[in-house]
């Protein structure tokens, strides 16, 4: 089975690099614990990957087109096919007083910013900080180790999860409900998803990736779902709803 533009797709990975067999990223609790690299505020779990939108590398997607569901594979991506080559031009040379005046105190191995770029600091001294602003991972070499977990079909089933991305910080996926009538989208969901930061811009942010993958879409209804802990059942508040007709740029700031 070859992948379509625009399928949903649930893989799972852990992210090498060739050369020290350093482990740089994953989705998995257990790996990043044997790696080091656990950290108690991150969900571990299956990462949404949507073929054609270019969220991973252009070489990835490439191999994963062709897999199916369940399946997994180990992918090695070249320098030139993930962070690009080392570039020695963006080795630079700065006074150590001028990072002063911005309020930075550089050390060796530490990330900063000057002017919107993160650079690592290689040396200091002499009153002279070498600067590199080559990506972290550029020239090396990575290993994905990938499994396909789920392909998504399901209308109500896509649109949680365009849904989640946006919200996982703060709720679960089985908190969110998703019904389909017609060209009508309700979703309900727990209170605390209006905890998340900029929940406005947030909102704005799940209308249009709905009407970007669902143009037929033409209304969407938000619900939030309160816990009565003194009665112990849940209730919907229609007083909150929130209606969006998918219309344009206008409608959609309604949600604000």
């Amino acid at each position: 089975m070859t992948l379509e533009q625009g399928a949903f797709v649930l893989i799972d990975y852990a992210v090498y690099s060739k050369d020290d067999q350093k482990l740089i990223d994953t989705t998995i609790a257990d790996k990043a614990k044997e790696g080091n690299i656990y950290n108690e505020n991150i969900k571990y779990e299956p990462e949404l990957v949507i073929i054609g939108e270019g969220l991973i590398f252009k070489s990835l997607e490439e191999e994963i087109v062709n897999f199916s569901e369940g399946d997994s594979a180990t992918i090695e991506l070249p320098p030139e096919k993930a962070f690009g080559k080392r570039d020695p031009s963006k080795i630079r040379t700065v006074s150590a007083r001028e990072l002063t005046r911005r309020g930075i105190v550089p050390k060796v191995n530490e990330e900063v910013e000057i002017n919107g770029q993160r650079a690592v600091v290689k040396s200091v001294g002499g009153g002279r900080v070498i600067l590199d602003f080559n990506h972290p991972l550029a020239g090396k070499t990575l290993v994905y180790e990938l499994k396909i977990v789920k392909v998504v079909k399901e209308p109500a089933e896509k649109v949680k999860e365009l849904i989640y991305r946006w919200l996982k910080k703060v709720i679960n996926r089985n908190e969110i409900r998703v019904r389909i009538t017609k060209k009508t989208v309700t979703i309900t969901l727990p209170h605390k998803s209006l905890l998340v930061e900029n929940v406005a811009v947030v909102r704005r942010g799940i209308v249009r990736d709905i009407q970007k993958y669902f143009p037929e879409i033409e209304k969407i209804v938000f619900k939030e779902e309160y816990e009565l802990s003194s009665k112990k059942k849940k209730t919907s508040q229609p007083a909150e709803q929130q209606q969006v007709k998918v219309s344009g740029q206008e409608d959609i700031q309604k949600i604000q």
